[in-house]
C-alpha cells in the first residue's frame, strides 16, 4: 500500500473561477454568465481521509465541509451556491461521489484498504440577477486533493497540549524548524491517523519509545521506537507521557550543553516495534520527520524572564542584550552575537534595533522600534512597529492581531512590502502596502520625500504636508474612502474594485491640486472635489456613479465621462459631446474645453427625462434639448462672451527657458468687450520667475530653482480683465490662471510609458509634449532607428523603426531619463509548410507576411536557401539540398523554426 508521511493540514479551499457561457431567450429576462471567484474561510484545497472497515459506507458531506462562497468580480450577492459536478482529475482513484436528495455533494471511500492521493475537480454554481433583471449564472471550479491515509498510520506533528486526540478534521500542525539557541526545545507528538464517523481523519497519540544503546526499545510497551538519524550531535530526544521533547544544542563529552547548535538538517525516524519486541527493519514500517536547525535564536531561552531587548553593533558583530540584565549562565556575558540570525522574541516583548544586521524578527511583540541597521524580514503575530532611518525587508503582522497591536509607522528609510492593519508613512521608500484598516501617507519632512508601491486598504489618505508623495497605485479593499490632499501628490492608478468607494480630492482645509488617472472599476463610486481652490485634472475615460464638485473647486476631464448624478456648485470642464448622464444634475457649472464652439454643437447627452436645460449652470452658451428614442441630446443654442481664457492652464519651464502665454475671449469665436484690456499678475518668487507683459501676452522666464524648498519653485500666473475705466470686469466668469513649475531641466511628457514590442521592420510613433525641443534617444545602437516625424505646437512626434534582430531590446530615453524598454519581435507570418518533410533536390516555401521576412537554414551545408519572388504579401523561398542523404536542418522564418527538412 502507498504510504503518506510527514505533514497534515489546515483545510481552506480557495477556488479559482472558470466560466461556462450559454444563453437562452425568455419573454421577460435573459440568462447570462459571468466570471467571479469562490473562496472559503474554513478549509484549503486538501482533505485527509482514513481508510478502515468501519467507514467504507460512511460519506463526507463535501458541501458543508468546504463551506465555500461564490463572489463575482463586481461583488454581486450570489444565491443558491452549490456543487453541481465532480470529476476525477489525476492520481489514484480512491473515492466516489454522489448527490443526495437535496443535491448536496458527498464523498465516499471506494475501498477500505486503499491509500494514496487523488485530485478531484469540483464545479460550483450560483446565480444572481443584474440591474436589467437578467438571471446570471456563475460557475467556478478548483482542484481538490484527497489524501487517504492507512488506518493507524503514524504522522508527526507539533504537540497540542491539552488534547490527547486532535479534533476531527483539523489535521496535525506542521513541525516547525528548530532554533540554534542552547536548550531550545520543541514538543513533538507521534499521532496515529484514525477514521472519524465519516472517514475524515482524526489523530490520536501513539506511545513512543527511545532506541537504547543495544538498538532496542527503551520502553517495552511502546508502539514505535524513535531516534535521530541525522543531526544527532545537535538534537537530543526524551519521552514523557507520550510526548517527544527535542532539545537542541552542542554538547561536550560529558553531555553538557556548551554552545549553540550548528545549522543543519534533522531527520527523526519512528520505527514500528514488532510483536516480539524487536524494532522492525521493514521500510514500510519506518516514518520520518524532516526538519532543520536554522540560524535562529529563541530569545526566551537566552534571557529567561526578560521582555525588553536591544539589538546593536559591537565592532563588526550584531549583538542582542536584555535591558533587565537577566543573563543566561551558559553565555560569558549579556551580549549574544546574532549577526544575520532570526530572532524569536517572547510574548509582549519591547524591542529596539539600533544598528547591526538581523535576518528576521518574529514572535508576539509589544513595541518594535528600528532606528538603524537592517532587518531582512519581520513576520510577527503582533507588534506596533516604528521605523526611522533603517533598511527593512517585508513586514507581515498576523491578521488576527488586534488593531491596537497591528500597526506600522515609517518616518524614513527603506522598507519592503507591508501587511498590517494600520500603516502610516511619513518619509522614505516603501513597497506594496496591504492593510485591513487605514493607510496614511503624509510627507511631513521636506527633506524626506515619500514613495510607495501599490496600496490596498479600506481607507487611504495621502497628503504632501511638506514633501512630495508618490504612490504607485491605490486599490480599494471595501466600500472605503480615498483622500488626496496637497499640490505634490502623484498616484499611478486608482482602482475602486467595483466597490462604492468615495474619492475625496481635498479635505480638512487642504485643497488638492494635480492630475489623476480615471479610477478603474468605479461604476458604483463617487468623485468629490472638496475645499476651496481644489483644481483637478482627470485623464482617461470615466464611468462613475456620482461627481460632486464643491463651491470654488474645479475638475477637468480629458476623456469621455459617464455618470449617474452630478451635484455641487463647482466647475466641471469637459470637451463638447464627451459627457453622458444617466441620472440627474443639480447645480454645477459646465464649462467646455474646446477652443472654438458653434451653435448646434452637441454639449452632452442623457437618459430621457433625467436632465433639464437649466439643471447645469452653463458658461458662455445656452442649451436646447432634443429627444431621439430614449436619449436626450443637449446642443448649443447660442454663444456669448463669458470671460477670458489662457492658452494653457499649467506649464513646467526649465532654468534658462521662457514661455509666452496668450489671453483671449471665451468661448472662442466671441470677442472681448469694447475697450477692455488684460492685466497680468505673477504670484511667486521673483528671484526664480521673471515675467514681462505686452497686452494680451505674458512671457515667463525661469532664472533658477530652489534646491531646498520645492514650494518656492511654484507660481501662479493670473490674467484679469479690466474695462476702459480701469475697473475689474468681475461680472464675467472667472479669472484665467496658469500653474507654473520651475525645473532644472526641460520637462517633457510622453504618451507611451510602458514596455512594449515592435515587429521587425515595423514602426511605432511617440507623441512627446514639451515646451522646448526634447531629446529622444535609444540606449543601444542598431536596435531601433529614431527620427522626428513631425511637430505640431508643443507636440513632437518621434518614430522608431525596428531594425535589430528579433529579441533585441533597448531603453528609450527622453531628456536623458529612461522611459521604457522596447523589444524587437518577430513579424507576424504564416507559411504553407509547417510539418517536417524530406526534400529530394529542391522545394519551394511560401511565406505570407506584412513585411519582408527573414528566411534561413539552421545547419550550414545541408540546404541552400534563396529568394524566388514576391507577390503582394506572399514571399517564395527555395531550398536546394546540398548535403548528404539523411542530413537534417531546421528551416527558420523570422527566427522561428517552422519545420525540419531532411535531404532525400
Amino acid at each position: 500500500m502507498k504510504k503518506i508521511t510527514g505533514k497534515v493540514v489546515s483545510l481552506v479551499l480557495a477556488l479559482a473561477l472558470v466560466v461556462t457561457s450559454f444563453s437562452a431567450n425568455f419573454a421577460f429576462a435573459a440568462k447570462k454568465s459571468a466570471s467571479g471567484t469562490v473562496s472559503s474561510t474554513n478549509h484549503d484545497d486538501e482533505i485527509y481521509l482514513v481508510n478502515g472497515d468501519k467507514n467504507k459506507d460512511e460519506v463526507v458531506d463535501l458541501y458543508s465541509w468546504l463551506d465555500a462562497e461564490l463572489e463575482t468580480k463586481d461583488h454581486q450577492d450570489i444565491d443558491g451556491e452549490k456543487i453541481t459536478a465532480i470529476s476525477h482529475a489525476s492520481g489514484d482513484k480512491l473515492v466516489k461521489w454522489s448527490f443526495d436528495d437535496d443535491d448536496r455533494a458527498t464523498l465516499e471511500l471506494k475501498d477500505v484498504d486503499e491509500s494514496g492521493k487523488e485530485v478531484l475537480s469540483v464545479l460550483y454554481e450560483g446565480t444572481y440577477y443584474d440591474d436589467d433583471d437578467n438571471e446570471v449564472t456563475v460557475k467556478a471550479r478548483k482542484d481538490l486533493t484527497v489524501y487517504v491515509l492507512d488506518k493507524d498510520e503514524p504522522v508527526f506533528g507539533v504537540y497540542d497540549s491539552g488534547y490527547a486526540t486532535k479534533e476531527a478534521g483539523t489535521g496535525v500542525d506542521e513541525v516547525k524548524t528548530f532554533a540554534q539557541t542552547k536548550t531550545s526545545t520543541q514538543q513533538i507528538a507521534l499521532y496515529k491517523a484514525a477514521p472519524g464517523t465519516d472517514a475524515k481523519a482524526t489523530y490520536q497519540l501513539w506511545t513512543p519509545s527511545l532506541i537504547n544503546d543495544d538498538d532496542e526499545p527503551a520502553t517495552t510497551d511502546a508502539d514505535f521506537a524513535v531516534e535521530v538519524t541525522s543531526g544527532s550531535s545537535d538534537v537530543e530526544i526524551t519521552v514523557a507521557d507520550q510526548i517527544l521533547t527535542a532539545e537542541v544544542g552542542k554538547r561536550d563529552s560529558n553531555g553538557d550543553i556548551t554552545k549553540d547548535a550548528g545549522t543543519t538538517n534533522v531527520v527523526i525516524t519512528a520505527k514500528a516495534i514488532k510483536d516480539n519486541g524487536d524494532i522492525s527493519g521493514d521500510s514500510d514500517d519506518k516514518y520520518t520527520l524532516k526538519t532543520k536547525i536554522e540560524k535562529k535564536i529563541d530569545v526566551a531561552k537566552v534571557f529567561p524572564g526578560s521582555t525588553s531587548f536591544t539589538v546593536d553593533k559591537d565592532g563588526s558583530k550584531t549583538v542582542l542584550t536584555s535591558d533587565t540584565d537577566v543573563e543566561d549562565p551558559l553565555y560569558d556575558d549579556d551580549d549574544v552575537v546574532v549577526t544575520n540570525c532570526e530572532l524569536v522574541f517572547p510574548d509582549n516583548s519591547d524591542v529596539t534595533v539600533s544598528d547591526g544586521s538581523v535576518k528576521k524578527i518574529s514572535g508576539k511583540l509589544g513595541d518594535l522600534d528600528i532606528t538603524g541597521g537592517s532587518v531582512s524580514e519581520i513576520d510577527v503575530d503582533s507588534a506596533n512597529i516604528a521605523i526611522d532611518d533603517a533598511k527593512v525587508g517585508d513586514i507581515t503582522i498576523d491578521d488576527d492581531a488586534a488593531a491596537a497591536v497591528n500597526a506600522v509607522e515609517v518616518t524614513s528609510g527603506s522598507v519592503g512590502d507591508i501587511e498590517a492593519y494600520n500603516v502610516t508613512i511619513e518619509g522614505g521608500t516603501v513597497g506594496a502596502i496591504d492593510a485591513d484598516g487605514e493607510v496614511n501617507v503624509n510627507g511631513s519632512d521636506e527633506e524626506t520625500p515619500v514613495s510607495t508601491g501599490k496600496i490596498t486598504a479600506d481607507t487611504v489618505t495621502a497628503f504632501d504636508d511638506d514633501a512630495k508623495v508618490s504612490i504607485n497605485g491605490i486599490v480599494a479593499s471595501d466600500e472605503g474612502v480615498i483622500t488626496l490632499k496637497g499640490e505634490n501628490v502623484t498616484v499611478g492608478s486608482i482602482d475602486f474594485d467595483h466597490y462604492a468607494v468615495t474619492l475625496n480630492l481635498g479635505e480638512d482645509d487642504e485643497e488638492f491640486v494635480g492630475t489623476i488617472k480615471a479610477p478603474a472599476n468605479a461604476e458604483d463610486g463617487t468623485i468629490a472635489t472638496q475645499e476651496e481652490d481644489t483644481k483637478v485634472s482627470v485623464t482617461g475615460a470615466v464611468d462613475v456613479d456620482t461627481i460632486s464638485v464643491s463651491d470654488d473647486t474645479s475638475i477637468t476631464f480629458d476623456g469621455a465621462v459617464t455618470v449617474d448624478s452630478i451635484e455641487g456648485d463647482g466647475i466641471i470642464t469637459i470637451k463638447a459631446g464627451s459627457l453622458y448622464v444617466t441620472g440627474g444634475v443639480s447645480g454645477a457649472t459646465l464649462k467646455l474645453s474646446d477652443t472654438a464652439l458653434a451653435n448646434g454643437t452637441t454639449v452632452f447627452k442623457a437618459d430621457e427625462d433625467t436632465v433639464e436645460e437649466d439643471d447645469f449652470e452653463t458658461y458662455g452658451y445656452t442649451l436646447e434639448k432634443s429627444t431621439s428614442g430614449d436619449v436626450d441630446t443637449f446642443k448649443i443654442a447660442s454663444l456669448s462672451f463669458a470671460g477670458i481664457q489662457v492658452n494653457k492652464t499649467s506649464s513646467s519651464i526649465a532654468v534658462g527657458y521662457s514661455e509666452t502665454f496668450t489671453a483671449s475671449a471665451y468661448p472662442g469665436g466671441t470677442a472681448l468687450p469694447t475697450g477692455s484690456y488684460v492685466e497680468w499678475d505673477l504670484d511667486g518668487n521673483d528671484e526664480i520667475f521673471d515675467v514681462t507683459t505686452n497686452g494680451n501676452t505674458a512671457t515667463v522666464k525661469v532664472l533658477k530653482t530652489d534646491a531646498d524648498f520645492a514650494s518656492e519653485n511654484k507660481a501662479t500666473l493670473t490674467a484679469t480683465l479690466y474695462d476702459e475705466d480701469g475697473y475689474e470686469l468681475d461680472d464675467y466668469g472667472y479669472e484665467a490662471t496658469v500653474d507654473l513649475t520651475a525645473t532644472t531641466v526641460p520637462v517633457a511628457v510622453s504618451d507611451t510609458n510602458d514596455d512594449f514590442s515592435v515587429a521587425k521592420g515595423s514602426a511605432y510613433q511617440f507623441k512627446i509634449t514639451s515646451a522646448t525641443v526634447p531629446t529622444f534617444t535609444t540606449g543601444t545602437a542598431g536596435v531601433f532607428k529614431v527620427e522626428l516625424a513631425s511637430k505640431n505646437g508643443n507636440d513632437y512626434f518621434y518614430k522608431i523603426t525596428a531594425i535589430g534582430n528579433v529579441g533585441a531590446a533597448t531603453g528609450i530615453y527622453l531628456n536623458g531619463t529612461k522611459l521604457l524598454v522596447a523589444t524587437v519581435k518577430a513579424p507576424a507570418f504564416t507559411t504553407d509548410t509547417t510539418k517536417d518533410l524530406t526534400v529530394k533536390g529542391a522545394y519551394t516555401v511560401k511565406v505570407t507576411a506584412a513585411a519582408t521576412p527573414s528566411f534561413a537554414v539552421g545547419t550550414a551545408g545541408v540546404f541552400k536557401a534563396e529568394f524566388v519572388s514576391k507577390n503582394g504579401n506572399d514571399y517564395l523561398y527555395k531550398i536546394t539540398s546540398v548535403g548528404a542523404v539523411g542530413a537534417k536542418a531546421g528551416i527558420y522564418v523570422n527566427g522561428v523554426k517552422t519545420f525540419v527538412a531532411t535531404v532525400g
